[in-house]
């Protein structure tokens, strides 16, 4: 085919051996997907923006971490929220990625993890294309937390976050509460080409025995909750700095009980029916993906009483 193209084509210094070249590495990395791109080498060194650690009690029940841009080194935060939220008397924690930098750092996802799941089980492996070169996983401490965890993910969470969230659904049954995420659940090896640009290339993937693959078309939560980015975004900047309390609905809510069940009726899911169709008209924004975990935890809670 190409040397036809070549052969016959009206402007035959179009079809170089440079710009057939080009073209097939151009055609190759598209349908590679979240597996090959081309960055500058500005943008391959670009880092993330910070973003802080977060905690706090929701409802005087429910632990809040946000893990923002946690890092290896500052694990002992995290261990020092989960001990000081349990002490407080959480029933469940929401864990929220939905800021965590981009990235594939698998063993930061396998230390955090730890601090849910029982110690000696495994997470999950990287299998690579090579012989030899596919890497375990498995928990090395005991939780700090036993209790149910709902898990917050948005289309930007990669790599890092993908693995927590899909572990802790596979391990300790967390339900994932957002929007599908991007598939980058892969580690890159990095090549420059000439001055400027890097060739990222996936050279192992994520892969969670058991569970479906996330690499390349993302992890899909259990609850899916529509969000626009720009309103998600602006919530979660705010709430960086700031407290939770006015972007959390605050309304009491009918709950499945024995009657309810006798008369083939789901209060939670009319409730909830009724707020999506009113929704709309909320003129203060609202973070509907806690809003949805809540509603999670607060149903758990009442089923264990």
């Amino acid at each position: 085919m190409i040397e036809q193209l070549r052969s016959n084509y009206v402007d035959a210094n179009a079809l170089t051996n440079q710009e057939i070249n080009q073209a097939t590495v151009v055609g190759l990395i598209s349908k590679l997907g979240p597996g090959a791109t081309i960055e500058t080498k500005a943008e391959s060194e670009k880092a993330s923006p910070s973003r802080p650690f977060k905690t706090d009690l929701i409802q005087k029940q429910f632990g809040y971490v946000r893990l923002g841009s946690l890092a290896a080194q500052n694990l002992a935060q995290l261990d020092d929220a989960l001990t000081d939220l349990r002490t407080k008397g959480a029933t469940g924690i929401i864990l929220d990625l939905r800021t965590m930098p981009p990235g594939s750092e698998f063993d930061l996802a396998a230390a955090i993890a730890d601090r849910f799941i029982p110690k000696g089980k495994v997470l999950f492996k990287l299998v690579g294309s090579k012989q030899g070169s596919d890497r375990v996983f498995t928990s090395n401490t005991d939780p700090i937390f036993s209790g149910p965890v709902a898990t917050l993910v948005s289309s930007d969470n990669a790599g890092t976050a993908e693995a927590i969230a899909g572990v802790l659904r596979s391990q300790i049954h967390s339900l994932i509460f957002g929007q599908k995420t991007s598939g980058h659940a892969v580690e890159y090896a990095h090549y420059p080409i000439e001055d400027r640009l890097v060739l990222k290339v996936a050279v192992s993937e994520l892969v969670i025995p058991g569970s479906p693959p996330i690499f390349p078309d993302g992890l899909a939560p259990d609850i899916d909750v529509p969000f626009s980015k720009q309103e998600q975004d602006k919530i979660l900047a705010l709430t960086d700095d700031g407290g939770l309390d006015d972007y959390i609905f605050d309304e009491e809510r009918p709950h499945t009980n024995e009657a309810a069940l006798v008369a083939g009726r789901n209060p939670d899911l009319d409730a909830y029916e009724s707020y999506q169709a009113a929704k709309t008209a909320q003129r203060n924004p609202k973070d509907i993906v806690l809003q949805r975990a809540i509603d999670f935890l607060t149903t758990v809670g009442i089923y264990r009483k």
